[in-house]
């Protein structure tokens, strides 16, 4: 398991381990394939070579594509150089500051090469010195600081020795031919100039030798290995500057030097191959042998061409003399005889220190070989000693040999029996799919299956036998604690310091880690370890296996990474609900609140229906929006019913309206009944149970093209006293063939495509009508038959109000009335028969008007109640003919579909739209017996205490001239008046100007919102009362009412505004500033 103890770490003990270094290196930086940074290199120079042989002819072009070419270059090769520096931070300050340096010299290189530029091309002149030459000087000690820095070998004194002689040789040879072909030339010829430009004249060499200085201790320094590409990169770079410099000034001194020439080649060369220094750090800082440098324990001469230099260098200084005694140069020959001396000499202390330890190395050899020769004649010495004893010690030897003879036989079936038994564990440890190897006490591996075999690349045959496991597995750099170490020798301060490592109860060991690299790909390695013991229950070994458990990590991230995915969905939903909340429930305030205005009016009895039914509906239309914006609640689990006591007959009614309209265009007869013991009132969610009404009526109506839908009620006991309510939604549609009906409740699912195109829909209905079923604790099925309708079922629990009213005295008045009902629906007539009959009423019924007639013959009845369209001959030319009837003068009632425009006749007695309302009904019955009685509608407005009693000053901010007709109308009907402000600065132009006592603020308006304008109201400490303020909105999802009080507002109300619901926010109001009064 060594490879999860090493991953495990995970930047905890990155000071005691390289293999956290490395992980750490990958995670901080990016590192381009360093063949790239080759090619781009390559790129540069041939760019520059095509550029500087296209302006060969023109001279200014030259020297402005070198002069900018230069620059670009330069500048490449700094930012190469601060990222080799940045990338090195992970190996120690002491290597970044190095790198940090050289890349500080460059930078100086490159600001020169811009001024230079920049006086060449823009200025037209070409002076020396400049101050260019400042940051050009600047640049080599920064240069040779950097390369000093760099960590060095180790040497021995005799090594040291002999790398001071061999950098003395390379640079008294440099300084020779420097100061022979160079700066004495250049003194000579600098002699009338001033002495600042002879110092920068001489500068320029004495630099180059410098930088000479810094190749060498780059190379017998520093340099031991032959992959070591960055600082070979950083040598030839120097060395090509250094060599183009050379030839520069010679050729400046002889006057051939020409711009645009070979020469102005050679130093992009050099530059480029420092950028790649630097790019090659950083390959070698992510790859991780950048460490491995640093682990290693060199010895100087290691690398052993560096070791020729300075027999080359001493060679060129005597073929420099040589050529001196012909040639004039700066020293004179004397003098170049002496330093070439000097330069033979040191070459010869170099060779004697050579040869005198090659001498000790030989001294050292005899002296082995000469204890070798005496042990062995020591050894032959004992070994004729021992025969003798050996000799005497056989006889005493073969007795108990005899002895033991039957014993070893013994042991040998034992043992035989044990191998056999090893044998069966080795092939069931072979035949396991986890990697598993085991150890014994001593740490040697006595098993290796094939699956460590295939995990690690490792054969059984180079394992077993051996104790160096954890060398043999390629994940793991270095000897540590590994699992199956620690079932062995538990250290618990360790296996602390690691968090993915678990010891179980029974002292199994177990973790898992994150290995980057095995056999070439990333995995994720699951371990586990344990102690094995023998027969006597003494510990003999352990065993750890390792599975991979990378796909089930993938398939983790995925999980992860889809998670945040649809949260961040989740939040564009919510956003949209809410924007759409508003925009909808804007518009659907003024329906709803002036159609309650206008409740409040005088109205015929069918004007009030209709306008009843516009209210339902759009409070209907307001909770299936509601039910929208909660849709994403049920799919999140997120949904809370309420626990509201409700009439259940009022919510199917409300129910019913929203879907009569489409029944009556379609033609279709619908009615609903309920069955004898289903409770008048229920304590449950009547929103939710609305919307599942809603969404299967609305259903049933859509795919019935005749005929009709009933929808029945029925109740059964359940658990803990409740009931259980059954309702049926029977339809004559097109029916359900038994293939398809499994796909009813999913959600955006229809039948078939067919269907969605010809009927429409979302096919979201039915499955939020599952859900909200199976919340309610109930459940939702079909029965159906293709072309002969369905019928859907869904059960709710609830909890039953048992408080019965006491009996009105207008409950009685029908009871003992006979009434006759004319109907051609069996369902509309059943419920009829039923409804007036559970009045006390006695009932007759027919379903045409020929038997209505025969019926009536000789007949009394209190009422006559006609459908308008019956199947033998219209409603009205009925009731004219029984108006002929002799002595029948019984009220006349007509059922006419919501929609239907019928020419009212003066002998119908009352109308009632269809689908029939039980409660309507019975009230008209009631009213066409008592047309004088007293009753109070119960649609009168109950007065509101006028203003004056309140003494409430209000201000109404809203920005919809709509919602503000529908706000002030509903305060004046509650008795208050209020001065508008359209937004939040006419709100605080206004309070500035008056004292309100409430504010009745929209949410959502132009320039300033009403949050807004509520914190700064609550920020102004100068106002001498603060208002209350009643937040007005159209948002309406979780975590808008908390933002509201949390912004400083009193209170809350949702629109579309109810009157009762602002009657009794502003009675709150008036309340807390009666308090306030009374405590101050």
């Amino acid at each position: 398991m060594h490879s999860l103890i090493e991953a495990a770490a995970d930047g905890k003990s990155s000071d005691s381990c390289t293999a956290n270094a490395e992980a750490k290196s990958y995670a901080e930086f990016w590192s381009p394939p360093f063949g790239y940074s080759l090619v781009a290199g390559l790129l540069l120079l041939i760019s520059f070579a095509f550029g500087t042989v296209l302006f060969i002819n023109d001279q200014d072009a030259t020297t402005a594509f070198t002069d900018i070419g230069s620059v670009i270059i330069d500048g490449l090769v700094t930012l190469a150089l601060f990222y080799g520096a940045k990338c090195s931070y992970i190996e120690g300050r002491t290597v970044y500051l190095a790198w940090m340096m050289m890349a500080l010299s460059r930078l100086s290189f490159t600001i020169g090469d811009g001024i230079w530029a920049y006086t060449e091309l823009v200025l037209h002149e070409s002076p020396f010195p400049s101050l260019a030459d400042y940051f050009y000087i600047l640049s080599y000690p920064l240069f040779l600081f950097g390369i000093l820095i760099l960590p060095s070998i180790k040497f021995t004194s005799s090594e040291r020795l002999k790398m001071v002689l061999d950098t003395g040789i390379v640079m008294i040879s440099a300084v020779l031919v420097f100061w022979s072909l160079i700066i004495a030339p250049t003194i000579q010829d600098s002699a009338d100039v001033d002495v600042l430009t002879l110092m920068l004249s001489v500068a320029y060499p004495v630099m180059d030798l410098i930088l000479l200085f810094a190749v060498l201790e780059l190379i017998f320094k520093r340099i031991y290995r032959r992959d070591q590409n960055s600082l070979l990169f950083l040598a030839g770079g120097i060395t090509s500057l250094i060599v183009a410099d050379a030839f520069f000034f010679q050729q400046t001194l002889e006057g051939t030097y020409v711009s645009g020439g070979f020469l102005d080649f050679v130093w992009p060369v050099g530059y480029v191959l420092i950028g790649l220094a630097g790019m090659s750090q950083v390959d070698a800082i992510h790859k991780g042998s950048f460490a491995s440098y640093q682990t290693d324990q060199p010895k100087y001469g290691q690398l052993t061409w560096p070791l020729y230099l300075p027999y080359f260098c001493a060679a060129g200084a005597f073929t420099l003399l040589v050529w001196s005694h012909e040639h004039s140069i700066g020293l004179s020959f004397d003098t170049l005889s002496w330093a070439v001396g000097w330069i033979i000499g040191l070459v010869i202390v170099r060779q004697v220190l050579a040869l005198n330890e090659n001498a000790q190395l030989y001294r050292s050899a005899q002296q082995d070989l000469l204890e070798r020769k005496l042990a062995q004649q020591e050894i032959i010495r004992l070994n004729e000693e021992l025969e003798g004893r050996v000799a005497s010690r056989t006889a005493q030897l073969e007795a108990a040999n005899r002895e033991l003879q039957n014993e070893i036989q013994e042991r040998t079936l034992a043992e035989a029996a044990m191998v056999d038994s090893e044998r069966r564990l080795a092939d069931i440890i072979n035949f396991l799919p986890d990697a598993t190897f085991v150890i014994n006490k001593d740490g040697v591996v006595i098993a290796w299956n094939r699956a460590i075999e295939k995990l690690t690349g490792i054969n059984a045959e180079d394992m077993l036998g051996r104790d160096n496991y954890e060398y043999a597995l390629p994940f793991y750099k270095r000897r540590r604690p590994l699992l199956i170490d620690l079932v062995l020798k538990p250290n618990l301060q360790f296996e602390e310091t690691y968090a993915t490592i678990k010891r179980e109860e029974d002292g199994t060991l177990v973790g898992d880690a994150f290995i980057p690299d095995i056999n070439g790909r990333a995995i994720y390695l699951m371990g586990s370890a344990a102690v094995l013991y023998d027969s006597r229950g003494q510990v003999y070994g352990a065993i750890e296996s390792m599975r991979d458990i990378t796909d089930r990590k993938l398939v983790e991230e995925d999980l992860k990474s889809a998670k945040n995915r649809a949260e961040l969905a989740m939040k564009a939903k919510s956003e949209f609900m809410a924007n759409m909340s508003h925009e909808i429930r804007t518009p659907l305030n003024a329906v709803i609140g002036m159609a309650g205005l206008l409740m409040e009016t005088d109205l015929k009895l069918e004007q009030r229906d209709y306008l009843e039914t516009i209210r339902n509906s759009g409070n209907a239309l307001l909770s299936i929006i509601n039910d929208i914006l909660d849709f994403s609640k049920i799919d999140g689990g997120k949904m809370v019913l309420a626990s509201r006591r409700f009439d259940l007959q009022s919510c199917i009614e409300i129910a019913i309206d929203l879907v009569a309209a489409k029944a009556a265009e379609k033609g279709l007869e619908l009615a609903y009944f309920l069955e004898s013991g289903v409770p008048h009132e229920i304590i449950g969610d009547e929103t939710r149970l609305r919307q599942i009404l809603i969404n299967l009526l609305g259903n049933a109506v859509k795919f019935t093209e005749k005929g009709e839908v009933v929808l029945s009620v029925s109740s059964g006991p359940a658990e803990n006293g409740k009931i259980e309510l059954h309702f049926s939604i029977k339809d004559t549609g097109i029916g359900i063939s038994q293939e398809d009906i499994g796909k009813l409740f999913q959600s955006f699912s229809q039948v078939d495509s067919s269907t969605t195109r010809y009927y429409g829909g979302t096919g979201l209905g039915l499955a939020i009508s599952r859900r909200l079923a199976e919340m309610m604790g109930g459940r939702i099925w079909v029965e159906s038959e293709l072309g002969r309708g369905s019928t859907f079922h869904f059960t709710i629990i609830s909890e039953a109000v048992h408080e019965k009213e006491p009996p009105q005295p207008q409950d009685l008045i029908l009871c003992g009335k006979k009434a006759i009902i004319v109907e051609g629906s069996d369902s509309v007539r059943n419920m009829l028969v039923k409804v007036l009959s559970s009045w006390g009423m006695v009932v007759v019924a027919s379903s045409s008007g020929k038997e209505a007639m025969d019926m009536l013959a000789g007949k009394v009845y209190d009422f006559v109640i006609i459908d308008a369209k019956l199947p033998d001959m219209s409603g009205q030319d009925l009731a004219r003919d029984i108006r002929f009837v002799k002595g029948c003068d019984a009220p006349i009632v007509i059922m006419v579909p919501i929609g239907c425009k019928i020419l009212r006749e003066a002998f119908v007695s009352g109308w009632l739209s269809k689908p029939i309302k039980p409660i309507q009904l019975r009230d008209h019955l009631i009213k066409l017996l008592t047309p004088k009685s007293t009753v109070v509608s119960e649609f009168r407005p109950k007065p509101a205490k006028p203003v004056e009693e309140h003494g409430l000053t209000l201000l109404l901010a809203e920005d919809n001239p709509v919602n503000q007709k529908v706000a002030l109308g509903m305060l004046r009907r509650l008795g208050y008046t209020a001065d508008v402000a359209s937004n939040g600065f006419e709100v605080l132009q206004a309070i500035e100007k008056k004292t309100y006592d409430v504010i009745l603020m929209d949410i959502q308006m132009p320039q300033m919102d009403g949050l807004d304008a509520t914190r700064k109201i609550r920020g102004r400490e100068n106002l001498a009362n603060q208002p209350c303020i009643i937040a007005m909105t159209a948002y309406a999802l979780d975590g808008d009412r908390e933002e509201f009080l949390n912004a400083g507002m009193n209170d809350y109300i949702s629109k579309p505004i109810r009157i009762e619901e602002l009657k009794t926010a502003l009675e709150r109001c008036s309340l807390a500033r009666k308090v306030k009064e009374k405590c101050s």
